[in-house]
């Protein structure tokens, strides 16, 4: 476990008391590493949507792209066997 020292705004910290939020955690480290934890997931999806968006431009994904629909164009057709 690593230690940092962490300031927040008192206000903040009293709405995060208001609220009952500090009662889900067993301590505040907890909701630092739980509230971090969530920051990391959403950026990461952010990123990766932010990728896929900009391989829309590239010219190699998407020669790619036509050489497997290419491909697959005759099995893509065929009707669903049971």
């Amino acid at each position: 476990m690593l230690r940092k020292t962490v300031s927040i705004d008192e206000e903040l910290f009293l709405a995060l008391k208001k609220e009952g939020i500090l009662d889900h955690f067993k301590n505040f480290s907890e909701l630092v590493s739980s509230s971090l934890q969530h920051t990391l997931e959403s950026m990461k999806r952010e990123n990766y949507k932010r990728q896929i968006a900009q391989m829309v431009n590239d010219p190699m994904v998407v020669e790619d792209i036509e050489e497997i629909e290419e491909a697959f164009k005759y099995a893509d057709s065929e009707p669903d066997a049971v």
